[in-house]
């Protein structure tokens, strides 16, 4: 019988309430919460019913009824926060990105397998139906090999809508907020890339507003991804095999439709399901059952797998002259 996972949420910002909504559609239990301030930890619990509350993390990660860390801060924070999780011997899901470089992605792997502790980056999307699906009709062959991954995800985001990517002491910049999904998308579609080519425009504080990338694979096959957070993008993705192609529409990474062509243009399936929520409980739901089946990684989003996107965004970083002061 599947043990039901108690969890907590370490920071309560961002994208946290969205989070919690979709885990109570899906029945997950929200078991404790903190963030800096007390007063916004206990509006946040009255509005989701969470019956513990704590003024600081260390007294989250203490708590004996939590068994699993769900941790939404900034970027900047992850080590640290993902590190006291570990730590404390509970286990952890961590937004993403990750980290803000491979080596601190490698050391919470090490601190995870040190302390026998389930550890998955909450690439939410790879769980959605929409992308169980797609990867079904790749299993399948539908489109035969594929060959090209093509990714956009550019939004408009001004610093007066999101003025933490503005801000490098943060992790600001499009690569790691927003061009994690198409890179993402590529690398489990093709796989590593043998060579990476990036191209970026930076603000006058050093993050990058606009990234264009190119991935080389050793059998020919290619990923053009972009990312931007100064102009708006269709934020599609298109994967294109030697039978035919799959086109998923706007925005590429939630639950959207998608359509699979042959390669004379003549629609072989179309995929619509709608979903309740915004699909977030799906990743949670996949890492109960990881942790309930002993498992210490996910086999859909492997801590090493996540190490190695970190490694190729670390490329993309320094081809392009970001870096971050508190690396």
């Amino acid at each position: 019988m599947s043990k039901e996972l108690r969890w907590g949420f370490l920071g309560a910002g961002g994208i946290a309430p969205t989070v919690a909504t979709d885990f109570q559609i899906a029945g997950l239990k929200i078991q404790a919460v903190a963030t800096r301030d007390l007063a916004r930890t206990n509006a946040f619990a009255d509005k989701f019913g969470i019956p513990n509350r704590h003024e600081n993390y260390a007294t989250l990660v203490a708590d004996p009824e939590v068994d699993i860390v769900y941790v939404s801060t900034t970027q900047n924070f992850h080590e640290r926060d993902a590190l006291l999780v570990i730590e404390a011997g509970k286990h952890l899901l961590m937004e993403k990105p990750f980290t803000l470089n491979a080596k601190q992605a490698i050391a919470i792997q090490e601190a995870a397998k040190h302390k026998g502790v389930f550890v998955m980056e909450a690439m939410w999307t790879r769980f959605l139906p929409t992308m169980v699906e797609v990867f079904k009709v790749l299993s399948q062959g539908d489109i035969g090999k594929p060959r090209i991954v093509y990714g956009d995800h550019s939004q408009y985001l001004p610093v007066t809508k999101a003025p933490r990517l503005s801000d490098p002491e943060l992790g600001g910049g499009a690569l790691l907020d927003l061009g994690i999904y198409p890179i993402s998308l590529a690398v489990r579609v093709l796989g590593l890339p043998k060579a990476v080519t990036g191209k970026a425009t930076l603000s006058d504080r050093g993050v990058d507003e606009i990234t264009s990338m190119i991935f080389e694979y050793e059998d020919g096959s290619h990923a053009i991804l972009e990312t931007s957070m100064v102009t708006a993008g269709p934020v599609s993705a298109t994967i294109h095999g030697t039978k035919g192609r799959i086109e998923i529409e706007r925005s590429f990474y939630e639950q959207v439709p998608f359509t699979v062509f042959d390669v004379d243009n003549n629609v072989l399936l179309r995929y619509e399901e709608k979903i309740e929520g915004r699909g977030m409980q799906y990743q949670a739901i996949h890492v109960e059952e990881c942790i309930n089946s002993g498992f210490k990684e996910s086999p859909i989003m492997s801590l090493s797998e996540t190490v190695a996107i970190m490694k190729v965004m670390d490329d993309i970083r320094s081809q392009t002259g970001v870096k971050y002061p508190n690396e």
